[in-house]
């Protein structure tokens, strides 16, 4: 199974959101490699499809109202390396990224939900524009919107104009 590679010709299309477990990003984007279509885990290989330059948004869910609370650049160069987990080695992707800043304000997912009409439109829209999967980082309706449960995931231009215009932040769109 291959990746959707939606964005490939818009080079507008440059923002990612990661949702790393312990809520910290670390020095790189790091995920298991593909092996085979038994393993293939689509928000793993998206890590090889991330250029230096892009904006990495930040999921927090340790937060005590999860939210997205930072965002960084992703610097590459992408590399691999080999990792052990429970005596086996397994080859993974490994992206550089920048330190982290913190949002002055956290867009929490109640924050989010009020404005989930608009973020669902924006899905939607994607979703009928693009053929196959977009890779989208919330799934649900206006009132039930959670982070999609994968480590990484792409984040429309229209979605960062969206919470930019909602939420008061600026990035060069």
């Amino acid at each position: 199974m291959a990746i959707n590679e939606w964005w490939r010709d818009l080079p507008e299309e440059r923002y990612w959101m990661i949702a790393p477990s312990r809520g910290v990003v670390g020095e790189a984007l790091s995920a298991p490699k593909q092996v085979d279509d038994h393993r293939f885990e689509w928000s793993h290989e998206l890590v090889a499809y991330t250029r230096p330059g892009d904006t990495l948004f930040v999921w927090d869910r340790t937060l005590a109202h999860p939210g997205i609370a930072a965002w960084g650049r992703v610097l590459g160069p992408l590399g691999e390396e080999t990792r052990a987990r429970d005596g086996v080695e397994r080859a993974h992707w490994r992206m550089p990224v920048s330190d982290t800043l913190q949002l002055a304000n956290p867009i929490t997912i109640t924050a989010l939900r009020r404005h989930g009409a608009d973020v669902v439109a924006v899905r939607d829209a994607l979703e009928r524009d693009v053929e196959g999967p977009v890779y989208f980082p919330f799934i649900g309706e206006p009132h039930t919107l959670v982070p999609a449960p994968a480590y990484l995931a792409k984040v429309p231009r229209d979605l960062v104009s969206l919470l930019s215009s909602r939420f008061g932040f600026d990035f060069v769109l």
